[in-house]
């Protein structure tokens, strides 16, 4: 590097970069079918290979994302419980590994992953909407 290029470099500003995906699914089956909602729920995961628990930050009547260190590979299925504020019993089911988040010190988005809803527990499905009805989704550009 000339000396030119190392003094702009320290006079260009910096820039946070976006969250770094690992991994996706396919790129015809990501599309969001459902609004999703700002959230701050206790979420735990198991799987064939991991047991574990993070949060929800965003969930809709199809899927959640849960910020968490511990990743799995998009695909893996697991099983899941969300607690709700008042609930009894958490919201049991299994979902699908959609995408993958992983920490970055440049980006101010969590690390985690983007879990679809395969399969939910009797009467799950209404407690999420019930739940979600008195939130603001959240907007996310398709672009």
């Amino acid at each position: 590097m000339t000396f030119r290029q190392a003094a702009a470099a320290q006079q260009a500003p910096t820039t946070r970069e976006e969250a770094t995906f690992v991994a996706k699914g396919p790129a015809n089956d990501n599309r969001r079918i459902f609004p999703r909602y700002s959230v701050e729920l206790h979420v735990t995961c198991e799987s064939d290979h991991n047991f574990y628990g993070g949060f929800a930050e965003n969930l809709s009547a199809g899927g959640v994302f849960i910020a968490t260190h511990t990743l799995s590979p998009v695909g893996e299925k697991m099983d899941f419980s969300i607690t709700l504020p008042g609930a009894v019993e958490p919201i049991r089911g299994i979902g699908e590994v959609r995408w993958v988040r992983v920490y970055s010190e440049r980006s101010d988005s969590p690390p985690g992953l983007g879990l679809r809803f395969v399969r939910l527990a009797a009467g799950a499905a209404m407690m999420i909407e019930r739940f979600l009805t008195d939130r603001e989704p959240l907007f996310y550009d398709d672009e």
